[in-house]
């Protein structure tokens, strides 16, 4: 593992663009870099995006303003749209692009084959959350890791002194509630994944909890997994001390006012904390909150704001993250309602300010539980001590007019009233970056002797050099304005071009001069070939799709042993499932508590197979799992994260790639399986018939499919155990609910998704109905496919035997699919469902 000191140094400023608008709002409001999507493969595809046709010209107009530009590819890939993928990395290397963001280990193996120097980022839905995980994707030819969401500032000082690898944090928008690349909501419910750029949002919909089976009563929360959005401006100086390369802002869904505004809140964050002489981090630990600009954060917040917070930056706090009473856009909080008031023969709401507000700004009274009796509009009207104003300031006592269509019958006094909108602040952001556009500064260096053709040298700080040669000779001046600032006023005129005249170093002899029209003749030359510098492109190979898949077959080596193996949260479990015929077991006590003597007490019974599993994510310090875990001599170690991939712990104990490594193509199922694998599991993305494909092949008698289990939908660092049934921040002071209590949450539709805390009290919701691969076991068995596995959650002792009993004859084929499904119906419960093995018609 590579490893160095944290150093300082000036992070870039990364904004988002879902389309030419927001893309020429980042450049001007000074960006360093822009990171974008093309049309497919990419995690944000409901934004416009851009086209492989003109993406030359983007990358070259990027340039030119000294910026970076970052295509994402960052979804997972199934093996039929490999031969697009290929195709889209060769555009991109054509192009120039500085980088591309990848999550599917086989598309970085793919981009690494095509194009050995085009820069590639880890995706933070790669789920990089140690630095295993990072030297992993070291290996995978990466250059830069973006860090997932969860991480604390220590978190990262931990992993930062580990690697040398450049690293990326999320500072500014939207945060998911699950951890990226793991949430399996969209996909479960909908067929619409996450991992393909399709999120439905199922965290911003109403949920209510269910403890020990009673409906609990939470007042006015009803959004329990929609977190408050990111803001860390105020902890650049932390990362700038750490040596994070890169600050991201989200938002590839946002307008240009957006993007303006947020991209000027971190260069201006970045400016402050690369002038303040400490660099010293744990100084700074502790200290209050200050910010760097709090108009310009006030604007970004505005912009788009669930409310706002350092999420997991300033470390876990379960009651701060997730307020629940919004889902979507409140902008600033500005007053409190103090009911409604009727003022000649109109009714008004009534405020205490806390902001300013104007004629024309847009207010939202919030409501009660799931939005109900929320009012919201546009204001028509300001009174202040009856008298009619355009504007009031924060402490005035106001009466809002909404306009005759918003009825505020429904205002309750001690609701609070937020800015939706503020159109003379969205104008003023894009006007003052159209007014005074970030440019690249050039430094220009003159040399000659008289008599001779002048040599004009130009560079920028971002590597672009022109070199030309003046069409005059150098002459002795006569008299007039010293030539220095004839120079300099001439070379100076850069008018609507993308830079700035900086320093101008001359060589010249004391008394020379040059005609002004060839100065302007030069100061054009120098442009154009400034320009025609910002156009470059990556060298790509003859290898591709084909190359690589003829070469992707597991070495020659003995697949494992077949059979049903299950993944038991109990010993009780495990027992059942083994009285039933399994052919092994798993342990997956998810608060590791009584792992060994669980697995001693299996071994004594006599089981063949007793395998262990560790959490699905792992954190600094938390490799002592791992370790503890091989030391329990189990028969297997299920591997869920890049970290234990790439350590490769417990050493002669064969080892299984989880579902969560993501697997859904042959390039990347032979990514895992170079990495001492016996087997893996195939990705829950796959639909019935992407996974028969990429079971049709050499790949099958390593693949160990699950054939039964409640989807795991959330999995999220958030618990919302801790947040709902006490007033604790972490596990140090919740006092543990979640070892009393058994709960849920239900939706909108009355099903109730268990919800199970693990060691790192990480919550994972489960779906209410299991999802069955029935209907594709025997194709999978003609394949070749060898095991096949069940995952259980709360099931009892006869349920595990029924499951399991009804399994064993599907494999053996005594029953087919549909009396699988009936046999399994029969008791009630919400049965057995498609989920996203079904498959969508297009």
């Amino acid at each position: 593992m590579s490893t160095a000191p944290p150093s300082r140094r000036r992070p870039e400023v990364l904004a988002p663009a879902g389309d030419e608008a927001a893309l020429d709002a980042a450049i001007r409001a000074g960006a360093d870099a822009v990171y974008f999507g093309l049309q497919g493969f990419n995690a944000r595809a409901r934004a416009k995006n851009f086209d492989t046709d003109g993406l030359a010209r983007t990358l070259a107009r990027l340039h030119e303003r000294g910026a970076r530009g970052y295509v994402t590819l960052n979804t997972l890939v199934f093996d039929d749209e490999l031969p697009s993928v290929e195709a889209a990395a060769r555009a991109c290397a054509a192009a120039g692009v500085d980088a591309v963001i990848v999550q599917d280990l086989g598309v970085a193996r793919l981009v690494r084959a095509v194009a050995p120097d085009l820069p590639i980022h880890a995706s933070t839905q790669m789920t990089c959350t140690d630095a295993g995980a990072v030297e992993l994707a070291r290996e995978l030819g990466v250059e830069r890791v973006i860090l997932a969401r969860e991480l604390s500032l220590d978190d990262i000082a931990r992993i930062r002194a580990q690697t040398d690898m450049d690293l990326e944090v999320f500072v500014h928008g939207a945060l998911c509630i699950a951890y990226s690349g793991q949430c399996l909501t969209s996909e479960a419910l909908g067929g619409r994944s996450a991992n393909r750029g399709a999120c439905a949002q199922a965290c911003r919909l109403p949920y209510q909890m269910v403890v020990d089976g009673v409906l609990r009563d939470l007042g006015d929360r009803a959004y329990l997994l929609s977190p408050e959005d990111l803001e860390a401006s105020a902890l650049i100086p932390q990362l700038v001390d750490l040596g994070i390369a890169s600050v991201k802002i989200e938002g590839r869904l946002k307008g240009p006012e957006y993007v303006a505004a947020t991209t000027r809140l971190y260069r201006a964050a970045i400016e402050a904390a690369m002038s303040d002489p400490s660099s010293d981090d744990a100084t700074r630990r502790g200290a209050p909150v200050q910010y760097p600009d709090a108009a310009l954060r006030d604007v970004a917040l505005q912009m788009y704001s669930r409310g706002s917070g350092p999420g997991f930056l300033a470390g876990i706090d379960h009651q701060r993250l997730v307020e629940g009473r919004a889902c979507d856009h409140r902008g600033l909080l500005t007053g409190d309602c103090l009911g409604a008031a009727r003022h000649r023969g109109r009714l008004h709401l009534r405020v205490r300010l806390a902001r300013a507000v104007a004629r024309g700004e847009g207010v939202l009274l919030e409501g009660g539980f799931g939005g109900e009796g929320e009012i919201g509009g546009r204001i028509w009207g300001v009174l202040r001590s009856g008298e009619d104003v355009e504007r009031a300031d924060a402490g005035d006592e106001v009466l809002l007019w909404l306009g005759p269509d918003v009825s505020l019958a429904g205002a309750r006094e001690g609701r609070r009233v937020w800015k939706t909108s503020d159109p003379a602040r969205e104008k003023a952001v894009l006007a003052e970056v159209d007014r005074a556009p970030h440019r690249l500064r050039v430094d220009v260096r003159v040399t000659g002797q008289l008599g001779e053709l002048p040599r004009f040298e130009a560079s920028t700080d971002t590597g672009l050099r022109a070199t030309i040669t003046g069409d005059a000779p150098l002459t002795e001046a006569h008299g007039g304005a010293p030539f220095a600032d004839v120079l300099r006023d001439k070379l100076g005129r850069l008018g609507d071009t993308p830079f700035a005249l900086g320093q101008v170093d001359l060589d010249l002899p004391s008394a020379a001069m040059l005609p002004p029209s060839s100065l302007n003749r030069a100061r054009r030359a120098l442009v154009e070939h400034l320009l025609a510098a910002a156009r470059r492109a990556w060298t790509t190979t003859t290898r591709g799709v084909a190359d690589l898949l003829d070469a992707a077959r597991p070495a020659d080596r003995a697949p494992p042993p077949a059979g049903l193996f299950v993944l038991c949260r109990s010993l009780a479990q495990a027992e059942a499932a083994l009285d039933a015929g399994a052919d092994g077991v798993y342990l997956d006590l998810l608060e590791l508590t009584g792992t060994g003597p669980a697995v001693r007490a299996l071994r004594t019974r006599g089981a063949s197979f007793v395998g262990v599993a560790p959490p699905r994510i792992r954190k600094p310090g938390e490799e002592k799992i791992d370790r503890y875990l091989a030391t329990l001599q189990p028969d297997a170690i299920l591997v869920r994260g890049l970290g234990t991939l790439h350590d490769g712990t417990g050493a002669g104990i064969a080892r299984i790639g989880d579902f969560s490594l993501n697997v859904t193509n042959r390039l990347s199922a032979a990514e895992v399986l170079s990495r001492d694998l016996a087997a893996f599991t195939p990705s829950f993305d796959l639909d019935a018939t992407q996974l028969a494909a990429l079971l049709d092949g050499p790949f099958a008698p390593f693949a160990e499919v699950v054939v039964h289990h409640p989807m795991p939908l959330f999995h999220m660092e958030h618990c919302v155990i801790a947040a709902l049934l006490s007033e604790g921040k972490d596990h140090r002071d919740c006092g543990r609910p979640c070892e009393r209590h058994q709960i849920a949450l239900r939706d909108r539709t009355g099903m109730d998704h268990p919800v199970e805390a693990d060691v790192g009290c990480r919550n994972t919701v489960f779906h209410a109905a299991a999802q069955s691969a029935a209907g594709v076991v025997q194709v999978a068995q003609q394949s070749g496919a060898r095991r096949f596995r069940i995952e259980l959650v709360r099931e009892g002792r006869e349920e595990v035997g029924r499951i399991v009993s009804t399994y064993r004859k599907l494999l053996k084929g005594t029953i087919g699919a549909a009396e699988l499904r009936r046999t399994l119906r029969t008791e009630g419960g919400y049965g057995v469902v498609a989920g996203s093995l079904r498959v969508l018609q297009a």
